[in-house]
């Protein structure tokens, strides 16, 4: 399951490069019928698919799936205790978790960013409060990794070198997309957040 699975690319991967089968979930409408389309182009509609509905209260029966993946969502929910005991409860036991978001470290980013206008839609928690609250849903630590030096240091390559060939983000995040990564760009250098990855096993 793919939480948060947007225009669907990481869920198409996941069954592309692993031979799984996975199912997004999304808040946007829009986002799920893009997702459908692009898998259909892809090849991938048997593989893969895709419904609206809300993080907080997943349409899925208890322990239907193998594994979830949220990447890139957290930081917009904010009762993660309700959000992290979703996951558990849609999950077998000794299912896995895996995470990659941002994280708060020490003052307030530069918004706007890429999944906040403003402050009032940011719910930024700290490492040690994600996994405190992540551990309270019913999960165990398999990976704990901090990957803020990593993409302080593809930040700056790609400040050297510039963005590599790639489709227009703005036609999906909006006409300010490079305001927005910029922000967060600048926000990860000067230690205002930082990147976590995390891996979890459901107890």
């Amino acid at each position: 399951m793919d939480i948060g699975s947007g225009i669907g690319g990481p869920a198409r991967f996941l069954a592309a490069t692993c031979g799984c089968r996975v199912t997004g979930i999304d808040l946007s409408a829009s986002f799920v019928d893009t997702a459908r389309y692009l898998t259909a182009r892809a090849g991938l509609s048997g593989a893969v698919s895709f419904e609206a509905g809300s993080a907080l209260d997943l349409p899925f029966g208890d322990g239907r799936f193998d594994a979830a993946l949220l990447q890139h969502v957290a930081m917009n929910i904010h009762d993660r205790s309700r959000l992290y005991r979703e996951i558990r409860r849609v999950l077998k036991d000794g299912g896995k978790f895996a995470t990659f978001d941002v994280v708060s470290l020490a003052g307030e980013p530069l918004y706007p960013m890429p999944w906040a206008r403003s402050a009032s839609a940011s719910f930024l928690l700290s490492a040690d409060a994600t996994r405190k609250t992540v551990e309270g849903a019913g999960f165990r630590v398999l990976e704990w990794k901090d990957d803020t030096e990593a993409a302080k240091a593809w930040i700056t390559q790609l400040r050297e070198s510039g963005p590599p060939p790639a489709p227009n983000l703005g036609l999906v995040m909006g006409p300010d997309f490079a305001q927005l990564i910029g922000n967060l760009g600048r926000s990860v250098m000067e230690g205002r957040v930082g990147i976590l990855m995390a891996v979890f096993e459901a107890r």
